[in-house]
């Protein structure tokens, strides 16, 4: 049996937000218990994730500056152990998963770790 990649087990179709979203539209994003990150877009291209604003951030001023650089990304080729490891050091227990500049999918662990979000059964 092959190895699983990212393909396999990422969300197809992520919730994103406009490239040009408010930092109080992100705030309010943010503000929601099940969402971890925010996958800003222009079209179908990656613009930027953004994990946290700061307190003081301006409510107009555009999210996008506080992108996280650091956010892990990944290809739909990347083998699932790879990806894994990419998170090792993260909270949120989110990849980006990019074809070039576009955005392609997530992946997301739920909450207790124990299988990807969107998918059935555990992680293998």
């Amino acid at each position: 049996m092959a190895e699983r990649t990212i393909s396999d087990v990422m969300l197809k179709a992520p919730k994103t937000l406009p490239a040009d979203v408010t930092v109080s539209d992100a705030r309010r994003a943010l503000g929601s218990s099940s969402v971890e990150i925010l996958l800003l877009v222009d079209g179908d291209r990656f613009r930027g994730a953004v994990t946290a604003i700061p307190d003081d951030a301006a409510p107009e001023e555009k999210a996008l500056r506080y992108r996280d650089p650091s956010a892990p990304s990944a290809t739909e080729n990347t083998p699932v152990p790879e990806a894994l490891a990419l998170l090792d050091q993260r909270a949120h227990g989110r990849i980006v998963v990019l074809d070039g500049d576009r955005l392609a999918g997530l992946v997301c662990l739920t909450a207790d770790g124990e299988r990807f979000c969107g998918t059935p059964g555990a992680m293998s």
